[in-house]
């Protein structure tokens, strides 16, 4: 059964919670996982995996949950718990993401946007309850010498879909590297080309801090973001965000109270006159899994993901790259991440305000401590993000 639980719900009454649940659809639970739980804007969102009895015999469901609103005509489960108000749906039943439903259903995605092709394969790669999901499909080869064809299928929020088609023919016009829309949206679901190139943290990886990657790329990459990309809405960035991640961690990690209560307050006192510079066209979530690049010369190929292309500080963009990269490989020694990192934080201060960089490079790593820490490994992996905002913060 589950190994514990999260925030203010127990094992026992999430166990309780996900049979009652269960026993709604007529099954009967024999065992549950939590596969994520994440917290946002004050709300939590979980995916859980069941083992149930149901009439064909035994079979697993996925099932989401949050503490969010949902549109009253959603189609779930709603109960109380604690005094927090719980929505349950079953996969792919999001009651944010109405092209869920197509985007996971093989034989959809094959009429829709491969009708003359064979579908060989279909994942998930992310799922972010009533947020965004992105599936990889795989078609079979159009001649029989050739080579098969990845398509990455984004489900959107209603009315997203459009606006992030029309993202990637402004940023493409204007040199940028993104990957083609393949055609416009369908029921809210963008399909993308699959990108060319090594996404760096790979690269990273492989080659350590001697990686032929120069940051200062990011400076002409982001320079070729044209001014319309301003009139896109303004969204806050991970940095930003960092008093809602730090009481996340707060959440996770309650024996950390003094510690994340001392965080909380430098970085309060550090935004305080923190100088973020002009507001400029930003990709949002630049980091190193959206970045492709040349293996051979670690030139930049592609980058991807770029839904948050929208008004916000340079800064920030270096920031999420440096903060991202700062806890890969954080198990390892040498922890060539931290040092990877400091590299690329040596490239980009010199075109931005170091301090600044510093403290919105902690700022990210915040948003990256695990909201669920249900094993040793998260609780590890908690512990050592923290430890990595202190360095960055020293470096201010």
């Amino acid at each position: 059964m589950l190994t514990g639980g999260f925030g203010p719900f127990s094992r026992a009454d999430l166990t309780g919670l996900l049979g009652a649940l269960v026993a709604s659809d007529h099954r009967r639970m024999l065992s549950a996982t939590l596969h994520d739980v994440q917290y946002r804007a004050g709300h939590y969102y979980v995916i859980a995996e069941v083992s149930a009895h149901h009439d064909g015999g035994v079979g697993q469901f996925y099932y989401g949950l949050t503490t969010a609103p949902v549109p009253s005509e959603a189609r779930g489960y709603a109960t109380k718990l604690h005094d927090y108000n719980i929505f349950a749906w079953e996969h792919p039943h999001d009651p944010l993401l109405p092209g869920l439903t197509l985007a996971a259903t093989p034989a959809q995605v094959r009429q829709h946007f491969a009708p003359d092709r064979e579908l060989t394969a279909l994942h998930t790669v992310i799922y972010r309850p009533m947020n965004r999901a992105v599936f990889k499909a795989r078609l079979t080869p159009q001649t029989p010498a050739g080579l098969g064809e990845t398509l990455y299928l984004k489900v959107l929020r209603p009315g997203i879909a459009q606006t992030l088609y029309n993202i990637h023919l402004t940023l493409g016009a204007a040199g940028v590297p993104v990957v083609p829309p393949i055609a416009p949206p369908v029921a809210d679901v963008l399909t993308l080309a699959g990108g060319q190139g090594m996404p760096l943290g790979e690269l990273a990886r492989t080659e350590g801090v001697v990686t032929r990657f120069d940051a200062r790329q990011l400076i002409d990459l982001l320079d070729r973001f044209p001014r319309e990309i301003l009139h896109y809405p303004h969204r806050a960035s991970w940095a930003d965000r960092y008093q809602e991640f730090i009481q996340s961690a707060h959440q996770a990690m309650p024996e950390e109270y003094a510690r994340l209560g001392q965080l909380a307050y430098r970085f309060d006192q550090a935004h305080q006159q923190l100088d973020l510079g002009p507001v400029v066209p930003t990709h949002g979530d630049l980091y190193e899994a959206h970045i492709l690049v040349d293996p051979v010369t670690g030139e930049i190929r592609q980058i991807l993901d770029v839904d948050g292309a929208g008004p916000g500080y340079r800064v920030d963009d270096y920031a999420c790259l440096i903060g991202h990269v700062a806890v890969l490989g954080y198990a390892q020694n040498p922890q060539w991440g931290w040092q990877t990192a400091m590299r690329f934080f040596g490239q980009l201060a010199p075109y931005t305000n170091p301090h600044t960089l510093a403290v919105r490079s902690a700022a990210v790593v915040v948003s990256l401590i695990p909201g669920y820490q249900p094993d040793e490994q998260t609780r590890a992996r908690g512990q050592r993000y923290l430890r990595v905002v202190e360095a960055l913060l020293e470096l201010a």
